[in-house]
């Protein structure tokens, strides 16, 4: 037969000649029309052989988007906890497991019925698994349109069929995490007041290897652990736990979990972006020379409290970028610094004033000097929510001082960026506007923006001249 295109044939080509190649051709076209056009030739090229008997599963390295629907066989190593959603007022359920062959590990998404099952899975199962693959927040995954425990023997990379993993390899929701890394950051131990009146005691460090790095959050008699600490230290992360948190990964350390030192190397190489090719939104690490500081300003939060900012300039030899320090990152720098050198890890990239770029530092984000260890001033005291574990609720009444694709408000003391595309009506520069809605950092995450009206007089307007002057 002619013109039968060469994918079609290896995959016939699997079924060792057990029937005429134009019967299978024609199976071919007859699943492509009962599908009503859903499947492309190569699909239901794969779905016809399967039915016939014919091994398609391939090697977890193997996978790609390009393949769409895939089938494969691998072993559990890792199953997250079924959780339970709403969508559209109907209750679902979803679970995800991590497989693995010697060739790669790939994260499989079980919905509904499947998820229901995941509990009776157990880590060290062999599964074959055919589904779609899709692209997932960290990567390609697989949603499972089948399941079954399968009794063949498979080889596993050793990291993996011993917990420790490379931390590119972490994905959300994940249990009994094991990951080796470098210390690159020792945060401060802070204190907080749980919902139901209780203490808590948190500390954080960002350790790294050869593929990445993370932030690792350890809890109360854990959080003790980070004091013992000392940057390029080598630790080996048991029983932790994965979390998304604001759109980043982190790795949590509670009552099972612990830390310990480790006498093997790792080598960690910071990926460095250049102030040149600093891009908006993108979370990114620079290093540069620190050209100017400003001081430490108060103001206050929506809640009552103090809040503290400080802006620097730093330069590298591809340009010079403004950075805007947040709460306890406000202390880590002093006045005497200028001139030294600086990494600043994981900042975020926000539309600052005049439409600029400027880099935003919070509590997600770590410095350290060149040279010395890492440097954190911030006298040890009580957390507050609104630093670290939720975004605040903001009501902020100030002057349009910025307007393209982010729109900057300030009330003279401080300011707020809105994406233009939360809005519901166009604002210029000049009008006067109150602003609620959740706030992480800058950023405001709306919900509603109304305007104080054209004969409103502003007692404001000197305070942002002197704002604008000053920065």
């Amino acid at each position: 037969m002619d013109n039968i295109p060469d994918d079609i044939t290896k995959i016939y080509e699997r079924l060792g000649n057990s029937i005429p190649l134009e019967d299978f051709v024609e199976k071919v076209r007859q699943k492509v029309e009962s599908m009503s056009g859903l499947c492309d030739e190569k699909t239901a090229a794969m779905l016809v052989a399967h039915e016939l008997g014919a091994d398609m599963s391939i090697n977890i390295s193997e996978i790609s988007l390009e393949k769409r629907n895939v089938a494969f066989v691998g072993k559990i190593v890792n199953i997250s906890p079924v959780r339970e959603f709403t969508r559209n007022g109907e209750i679902g359920h979803v679970a995800n497991i991590v497989v693995s062959d010697e060739t790669g590990s790939v994260r499989v998404v079980l919905w509904n019925d499947l998820a229901q099952h995941a509990e009776e899975l157990q880590i060290g199962q062999t599964l074959r698994i055919e589904g779609v693959v899709k692209e997932g927040l960290y990567g390609i995954e697989i949603n499972a349109r089948n399941v079954q425990i399968d009794e063949s023997e498979v080889n596993v990379r050793t990291d993996d069929l011993s917990g420790a993993k490379k931390i590119s390899a972490l994905v959300p929701s994940l249990s009994d995490v094991d990951i080796i890394g470098v210390v690159l950051e020792i945060g401060t131990l802070r204190t907080f007041s749980r919902r139901d009146g209780t203490a808590g005691r948190v500390s954080s460090i960002t350790i790294g290897d050869e593929t990445g790095k993370v932030r690792v959050a350890l809890w109360d008699d854990k959080s003790e652990k980070s004091s013992g600490l000392r940057p390029d230290d080598v630790i080996r992360v048991e029983h932790g736990y994965t979390r998304e948190r604001y759109g980043r990964l982190e790795v949590h350390v509670g009552n099972r979990g612990d830390i310990k030192k480790s006498t093997e190397h790792v080598e960690f190489i910071e990926d460095i972006t250049p102030v040149k090719d600093v891009q908006l939104n993108v979370p990114c690490t620079v290093a540069g020379t620190i050209d100017s500081i400003g001081s430490v300003r108060e103001f206050t939060r929506s809640d009552g409290n103090a809040g503290r900012v400080r802006s620097i300039a730093i330069k590298d030899d591809t340009g010079e970028i403004r950075v805007t320090l947040w709460g306890e990152k406000a202390e880590s720098i002093n006045e005497g610094d200028e001139g030294k050198k600086i990494i600043i890890r994981d900042c975020m990239p926000k539309t600052g004033l005049f439409e600029g770029i400027e880099l935003s530092v919070d509590w997600r984000s770590g410095i350290c000097f060149v040279g010395e260890e890492t440097k954190e001033r911030k006298t040890p005291g009580e957390l507050r929510e609104s630093e670290e574990p939720e975004a605040e609720d903001v009501n902020i009444e100030g002057t349009v001082i910025g307007n393209n694709s982010t729109i900057c408000v300030d009330n003279g003391a401080d300011y707020v960026t809105v994406e233009r595309g939360m809005l519901e009506s166009d604002l210029e520069i000049g009008d006067e506007v109150i602003v609620t809605g959740e706030r992480i950092g800058t950023s405001v995450k709306v919900k509603n923006v109304s305007k104080l009206g054209v004969g409103f007089e502003t007692k404001r307007i000197e305070n942002v001249k002197d704002r604008i002057e000053k920065l």
